[in-house]
């Protein structure tokens, strides 16, 4: 070897060396933040597989080994355990460490680690009981020697770190027992104290996932889940330390019957992980930016004119549920919409108020799981046809999570749920706003997307001609507007939520008391698995835009 080459090799060696001492100082200056991820069945990842993680446009990628994130587990009766750590990447089944760890290090410089304890089907009396009763799985002690081992590991690496927060989502098998239910806020009062107690971190914060009201426990076991809601409110509001994470607008498994599912499912998990992320990140003053959409110089109408007003409602196709933004402009038609239309007035309130507008945006993409809905086609269909001295206006006020009682303005027991005092609100807010400002604005018509819970669940489905009629009458009479047209867009009649036919045929005979009822028949329409999926939707807001145009002249008449 020459002595040019042998410098040469000198050189990088003696570059790599200096390059890895200093990393090495850089790690260790640098305080790892742990995070224990614990819970039940949705917390370990029931029904969430790793080769299905690149199907959603959202987070291509996102199953990829995280090498700088650490990952320490146990799972299920032991079997499976990492054994100390391993860098993070999705098991066979995985839960929401998975994006969670993946926006957190986007946001952050300093390094994470993960310990996850986590079984399926456990309940906070028996199994998580820090008492260890003789019924049970004896969790508690199982995860503390988990994580003090695992903590024991770091400190035999000399690396930094401190116990930063706990992730928890848990309480489905409490739920389901109603004498279990009503001991819950005891249950996970004492396991927080105790756990605090026992890893000497006194301010140790937990933040606590919603067992979600869009699986099939939000139907069949609504009133046990209200109990089970307000037992977590109980420790919610007398524990500072303690965060809410909503989950029941996040994408929920459905099976091939139509039922919806008793677990979040592969995209699920994925959008539960952010959500978990962007709560942490708010508490560390580094919230996820989002862009400011807001018009930054007044609305851009000229006076005197007049807005119509359109209300878009419902829940997961109206929301826009597998309806990807990133997925538009393979339709070349509809690329456009991709953009801001400054033309087209717009508010929402989506998921149930879990992201919402406080003022006027042009009509676009709302950063809220990338997700759409059929405003964008609706929007752009209307403004291209309707008189360009009128304003064109859009309110959208979606849960997808929601079902038929939710919606009803006599209330449910479950108040938490209740939605037509924030609808009924959100649409006088927006009209308001527009007369105050000197513009005469009316509503012109509801567009109501027939609910996919009501018609997989045979006793909602049954009456929800009735309960829509309870909800149409009341909006009418609120907005004091008698003959205010509504517009109801049917299930697709090759979606498998069993019920479909029942519900379009009563939607039907509705309509056939109702002259300012019509019905939108999306038989014709594209669609995904449950879903009208990016096609669909954007057809779908074309068909609500073109129903609307046919009869706005014809005030008792129906398009044929």
């Amino acid at each position: 070897m020459n002595l040019f080459y042998l410098k040469t090799i000198m050189t990088v060696l003696a570059l790599t060396v200096t390059s890895c001492i200093a990393m090495q100082l850089v790690i260790a200056e640098e305080v790892t933040r742990v995070f224990l991820f614990a819970g039940q069945s949705n917390m370990v990842g029931s029904d969430a597989r790793a080769d299905r993680i690149d199907d959603y446009p959202n987070f291509k990628g996102a199953g990829e080994p995280q090498s700088d994130v650490l990952f320490s587990y146990i799972l299920a009766n032991g079997d499976e355990a990492s054994k100390g750590w391993v860098p993070l990447k999705p098991l066979q089944a995985f839960g929401p460490e998975v994006t969670f760890a993946r926006r957190v290090r986007q946001q952050v410089q300093f390094p994470i680690a993960i310990i996850k304890s986590a079984v399926g089907g456990t309940t906070i009396a028996f199994d998580w009981n820090p008492d260890a009763p003789d019924k049970g799985q004896k969790l508690y002690p199982r995860t503390l020697k988990l994580i003090r081992d695992s903590l024991g590991e770091l400190d035999k690496r000399g690396v930094r770190y401190r116990l930063e927060a706990v992730m928890w989502h848990q309480g489905e098998n409490d739920m389901l027992d109603r004498n279990l239910g009503k001991q819950y806020a005891e249950g996970l009062t004492k396991l927080v104290a105790s756990l605090r107690a026992d890893l000497k971190a006194p301010d140790l914060k937990w933040y606590l996932g919603e067992v979600s009201e869009k699986g099939i426990w939000g139907m069949d076991h609504r009133s046990q889940l209200g109990i089970f809601r307000q037992q977590q409110e109980q420790v919610l509001q007398a524990d500072p330390l303690l965060r809410w994470i909503p989950t029941s607008h996040l994408a929920f498994e459905v099976m091939g019957s139509g039922q919806p599912h008793y677990h979040f499912g592969t995209q699920g998990q994925l959008q539960m992980g952010e959500a978990f992320a962007a709560a942490y990140l708010r508490d560390i003053g580094k919230p996820l930016a989002a862009p400011d959409r807001r018009f930054k110089q007044g609305l851009p109408i000229a006076k005197p004119a007049r807005v119509r007003l359109f209300v878009l409602a419902g829940q997961r196709n109206m929301e826009g549920e597998d309806s990807f933004v990133s997925e538009i402009a393979q339709h070349p038609s509809y690329a456009r919409l991709v953009k801001d239309q400054r033309n087209v007035l717009f508010r929402y309130s989506l998921g149930g108020g879990v992201t919402s507008s406080s003022e006027w945006e042009p009509l676009g993409p709302v950063e809220f799981l990338g997700n759409f809905g059929p405003e964008l086609s609706f929007g752009a269909r209307l403004r291209k046809s309707i008189d360009s001295n009128d304003t064109v206006a859009i309110v959208k006020f979606t849960h997808s999570g929601a079902q038929g009682p939710d919606w009803s303005p006599n209330g449910s027991p479950e108040s938490h749920r209740d939605l037509y005092p924030k609808l009924i609100n959100f649409i006088r807010a927006a009209q308001d706003d527009l007369n105050q400002q000197g513009f005469e604005c009316r509503v012109e018509g509801v567009f109501w997307h027939t609910g996919e819970n009501d018609t997989y669940f045979a006793p909602y489905s049954q009456r929800i001609a009735e309960w829509l009629k309870q909800l149409i009458d009341q909006t009418r009479a609120d907005l004091s507007q008698p003959d205010l047209p509504w517009f109801i867009s049917q299930q697709h009649e090759r979606f498998p939520w069993v019920h479909i036919k029942v519900v379009n045929d009563a939607l039907n005979k509705l309509a056939g008391t109702d002259p300012r009822i019509t019905i939108i028949k999306t038989s014709g329409l594209p669609h995904a698995r449950h879903h009208f999926g990016t096609t669909g939707t954007l057809m779908l807001g074309d068909a609500m835009a073109d129903a609307y145009l046919t009869v706005k002249d014809q005030p008792t008449k129906k398009p044929k």
